[in-house]
Order: C-alpha cells, then structure tokens, then sequence
C-alpha cells in the first residue's frame, strides 16, 4: 500500500484542493485558499486531540467550498451544501464510510468541470 493510499481522506482531499482553482476559475483562488487554510486547520486541531474544534475549522472549510458551488450555478451550490452537511454529519458521528462518500462525491463534482449551455 502506498503512503498516500494510508493518508486519511481529509489529507488526500487537501493535497488535490488547489485543483479547483484550475476547475473553477482563478476567480476563486481566495475562496479555495481560505478553505485549505480551514481544512489545514482542522487537521492540525485533530492531530492535538481538540475535536471540536477540528470539527468547527473543518466545517467552515467545507462551507467556504460549497459556496464556491455556486459558481457552477445555484442547483450545484445547493448540492454542494448538502453534500457538506452530510460530511460534517459522518464527521462528526465517527463514521468513516460517509466521510468517505461525501469526500468522494466532493472530489467528483469538483474533477468534472461543467460545460457551458447553449446561449
């Protein structure tokens, strides 16, 4: 097994973040950075034992990037919430599985830029 397929999903997910920025334009180069920041943040609060606050940075990192969804358009940006949400849930519940998935479909959506429709 690779180092990287031992890293938690968090890690995995922070080390591919900057990628969105190609994705989703260099306009939201703030927005992303401000969520790595969190995110690191919330790894950091982790590895010293203060969950709660690993919980709190995490989930404002996943806010400012479910807001950055609505770049994409207001029904993304509502997924993207949801999704987060759900994430914050699984995190907070313990449950691997559903960080996991949720993380998955986060990296899905984020990988697959949208095509601009007809007009």
């Amino acid at each position: 097994m690779s180092r990287d397929e031992r890293l938690w999903a968090l890690e995995r997910f922070v080390g591919g973040i900057d990628e969105l920025k190609t994705v989703l334009g260099p306009q939201t180069a703030p927005g992303v950075d401000r969520a790595k920041a969190q995110l690191m943040a919330a790894m950091a609060a982790r590895d010293r034992g203060d969950r709660p606050e690993a919980i709190l940075a995490l989930a404002r990192g996943m806010s400012e990037l479910a807001a950055l969804g609505d770049s994409l358009g207001p029904a993304e940006g509502a997924m993207m919430r949801a999704v987060t949400g759900e994430l914050i849930k699984g995190l907070a519940a313990e449950d691997k599985e559903a960080v996991e998935q949720n993380l998955a479909i986060i990296q899905g959506q984020a990988g697959t830029p949208k095509k601009p429709g007809p007009g």
